[in-house]
């Protein structure tokens, strides 16, 4: 939900609003945000980039991965992203780690932060590598959509011992596994005789 203020600034034409994006990876979090400067928001630096293209955001409702989209990144050697760079994005655990997308919303004035709004979130699943004829090495990022997270089957087994690791002394299932089956009986019992 985008803040009144914001909603004001969009109305009146004057809004500055700049692309965020989240990795999650294994070894860290890792932003970025495309404006000249870096930006420290929720205990994250997201660094200045203006070269990741986000596909459009699909929509989606029900256990369906309709949400998924896409980031691009080409090579640019002027901001150091040769393709010797870009391919070690394959030494990185990214494989089904959390991506989110932004967009922050600053004053056009004062250049103060009104609001972070996220547009999409979703799984990094693979990342291909191309070559293109005009931009040269490019790195594709599929991210598949949040609504996976519904089919998401969770293996655990509750027992008095899972509890106990989530809530020491807690002793809900304690008898769970002693329990039997017990027939109760609804209604009239039939006469005998």
């Amino acid at each position: 939900m985008l803040s009144t203020a914001v909603k004001n600034l969009y109305n009146e034409g004057r809004i500055s609003t700049r692309q965020m994006i989240r990795f999650q990876f294994g070894s860290g979090i890792y932003g970025f945000i495309a404006r000249n400067e870096p930006l420290t928001h929720e205990g994250v630096e997201y660094k200045p980039f203006g070269l990741i293209e986000v596909s459009d955001i699909g929509n989606g409702t029900g256990t369906t991965a309709d949400g998924s989209f896409t980031l691009t990144l080409a090579e640019s050697p002027d901001d150091g992203l040769t393709p010797a760079v870009l391919v070690q994005i394959e030494n990185e655990d990214y494989r089904d780690r959390p991506v989110r997308v932004m967009d922050a919303h600053f004053h056009p004035d004062t250049g103060a932060l009104i609001q972070v709004e996220t547009v999409a979130r979703g799984y990094l699943d693979v990342i291909e590598h191309a070559i293109d004829p005009e931009r040269g090495y490019v790195l594709t990022a599929r991210c598949e959509g949040r609504q996976l997270d519904y089919s998401r089957k969770n293996g655990r087994v509750r027992s008095t011992a899972d509890q106990q690791r989530r809530a020491p002394g807690d002793k809900f299932f304690e008898h769970a596994g002693k329990a039997g089956r017990v027939e109760v009986l609804w209604g009239r019992t039939k006469s005998q005789g």
